[in-house]
């Protein structure tokens, strides 16, 4: 059993004749030009990997897990070498319809059911909150768990894991945060989150009881002149080592080509940490920028996110959830386009696009806000890549409780009778909204 370091949250494990390649991520931007690759993968390399690899996993649907410019280039060769593809089973087939367009065959995982694939190697998909995945992988006798950006944050949720496959040999985690943190005098919160990702890794190691763990998916940049400042507090390799120095497992720090049976190399962690420190120092060159959109165009847009909005959800439901919840969901909202000078607000139950004088919530790009009404994952995609601003308080909370209605589509949550009072919703929109209000108050001084 081996595993090769190939880039990002991408590494192929190898036992007999399988070899199994994670989240094929290795070239231009993703989330809408708000991150790139600390360093990419030439195509001379991804071709010499591909003549190695039996079986691709997609731990979800994020564009840097799920490349959607990556099987477009590459997919004869998949579809040549019979290379299998794995994804969750799940009712949002989006993915999936995707790559059986693309005559690529495809299995869908079932939550907590071990798969084989062969030469002793088998794989349990475990699902993490609304969309992510895990991967468990018994490869002999060496267990491999991949973790990716899975949110185990907490003893219990990983004793949960523990109680469904068990321990593990290998950890591969994420080590850096990577959405947006608040706006650019919040660092306080970026620190913040930058420490509960190393403290997930404590709690991870304390409860799966690896005897390694490998930092991996956080080798990208926010990359935009708008989101850039994001990376000031943001984890590199060498502040994970200095705060494992004394752990009970092995930290295995690995650059692209490096390969590990699960002990580390002499030196091999120096190489890694100095390698992409010359990176990670590099990142802030060459940024990207949005090129604004005409007033018709943005309009347009709209029309098809309403169209799209009203196909998936009662209109009835949608007012009587934006009149009754005790959330106050689906709210008329304020976006200000700092590149026109613009202010529109938003109603979603209404359908309605109005220009306004009324104070913001939010300030952004006209094209991020045709991103948003072109794409049923536009919100997610904002909030991930940072590209914008809070324009007051508590104004990323009302939008996301209201302008980002199609993430819920996307999971099979339809706005219909009875939705509003559903109550895990509401405690995950709770939950999630609690900690965002409490950060954005916290600002450096």
């Amino acid at each position: 059993m081996q595993i090769e370091f190939v880039n990002h949250a991408s590494v192929l494990m190898t036992h007999g004749q399988v070899g199994l390649l994670s989240d094929p991520w290795y070239s231009g931007p993703a989330f809408h030009k708000g991150w790139r690759l600390l360093v990419e993968t030439p195509e001379d390399r991804i071709e010499e990997l591909l003549s190695r690899v039996t079986h691709i996993w997609i731990s979800h649907e994020h564009p840097d897990h799920f490349s959607i410019g990556f099987f477009k280039r590459w997919g004869d060769v998949i579809r040549q070498r019979g290379i299998k593809l794995l994804f969750q089973d799940i009712d949002d087939q989006r993915v999936a319809d995707f790559l059986r367009a693309q005559g690529m065959a495809l299995t869908e995982l079932t939550f907590g059911k071990a798969h084989d694939l062969g030469s002793g190697v088998s794989v349990t998909c475990l699902k993490d909150e609304f969309y992510d995945s895990a991967l468990s992988v018994r490869m002999g006798d060496t267990h491999v768990l991949n973790l990716n950006d899975c949110a185990v944050r907490t003893p219990e949720r990983a004793r949960e894991i523990r109680g469904a496959v068990g321990t593990c040999d290998i950890l591969l985690t994420q080590f850096s945060y990577a959405a947006w943190k608040g706006g650019r005098e919040n660092r306080d919160w970026r620190a913040e989150a930058a420490q509960e990702k190393l403290n997930n890794i404590r709690i991870q190691a304390e409860v799966l009881e690896p005897k390694t763990v490998i930092p991996f998916a956080s080798f990208v940049s926010f990359a935009h002149q708008r989101n850039a400042y994001l990376n000031d507090a943001a984890n590199r390799p060498k502040d994970v080592i200095e705060a494992f120095q004394a752990a009970p497992f092995a930290l295995c720090v690995m650059q692209p080509g490096d390969v590990t049976d699960g002990t580390v190399p002499p030196g091999q962690n120096a190489a890694a940490v100095a390698f992409w420190a010359e990176h990670y120092d590099r990142a802030g060159q060459d940024l990207m920028t949005y090129d604004s959109v005409e007033e018709r165009t943005l309009r347009e847009s709209f029309a098809t996110w309403r169209k799209r909005v009203f196909t998936n959800n009662s209109r009835p439901a949608m007012r009587l959830a934006q009149t009754l919840s005790p959330i106050r969901v689906l709210q008329p909202v304020v976006v200000r386009l700092d590149d026109t000078g613009q202010s529109w607000r938003i109603d979603p139950p209404r359908g309605t696009l109005d220009k306004t004088d009324d104070p913001a919530d939010l300030i952004m790009h006209s094209e991020s806000l045709n991103f948003l009404f072109s794409n049923s994952f536009g919100f997610d995609t904002l909030g991930v890549n940072g590209t914008f601003e809070e324009a007051r308080e508590g104004g990323f909370s009302r939008a996301a409780r209201s302008i980002s209605i199609e993430n819920l589509n996307n999971l099979g949550i339809r706005f219909g009778p009875g939705l509003f009072l559903n109550p895990k919703i509401i405690g995950i929109f709770l939950e999630r909204l609690r900690g965002v209000s409490a950060k954005m108050k916290r600002r450096d001084r």
